[in-house]
């Protein structure tokens, strides 16, 4: 599993990195007007995320070996720039996520994942992307332990009152087993 998603990752990298004259001979020439997604301006949004992560398979029994709790909290914060928004309210994604996690254990475990994806008008959203996180090494002769992983989410982005509430689900694709997550939020315009 994690080397099928490696390759996914390599390839929407190469896909992403391709020169726009590349891309463009595989459309159609001209596309009517009538076909043209109206776009609205891009939108920048950010705002607090905490939750939880449950880590699966030989990184969850690994830390129950060494006294640790399969499953550590989250705090961190989500910048979100909406790349194109349309008149009937989809909306394509780019966010950064940054999260520390584990400081009830005392530990400092810093993740970063980039994602890309898709929101429809009634809230809904999916996105996938690649994450790394590192904290310090249990290991007298290294400094820091780092991982990296493939991230699909899904989740929900509601109104509540003046503020809307982000929900998500994610699953990490790593070495050791996946890891869950589940974070929750709002979003400060």
């Amino acid at each position: 599993m994690f080397r099928v998603t490696q390759i996914l990752a390599a390839a929407a990298l190469i896909a992403m990195a391709a020169p726009g004259d590349v891309l463009a001979q595989s459309r159609p020439a001209a596309i009517p007007d009538e076909m043209q997604a109206e776009k609205l301006p891009r939108q920048h949004l950010s705002g607090p995320r905490f939750g939880f992560t449950a880590f699966t398979g030989d990184v969850a029994r690994i830390r129950q070996a060494i006294g640790k709790q399969p499953i550590i909290s989250q705090f961190g914060w989500q910048f979100e720039t909406q790349i194109v928004s349309t008149e009937s309210g989809n909306r394509a994604l780019m966010e950064w996520i940054v999260l520390l996690g584990g400081l009830e254990q005392s530990e400092r475990n810093l993740s970063l994942s980039w994602m890309t994806g898709y929101r429809l008008p009634n809230g809904l959203e999916l996105g996938f992307g690649p994450n790394i996180s590192v904290r310090p090494s249990e290991q007298p002769d290294k400094n820091i332990d780092s991982t990296t992983s493939m991230v699909m989410a899904a989740g929900a982005t509601l109104p509540f009152g003046e503020l809307y509430v982000p929900i998500n689900f994610a699953v990490a694709f790593a070495e050791g087993g996946p890891r869950v997550t589940a974070l929750l939020g709002w979003i400060i315009g």
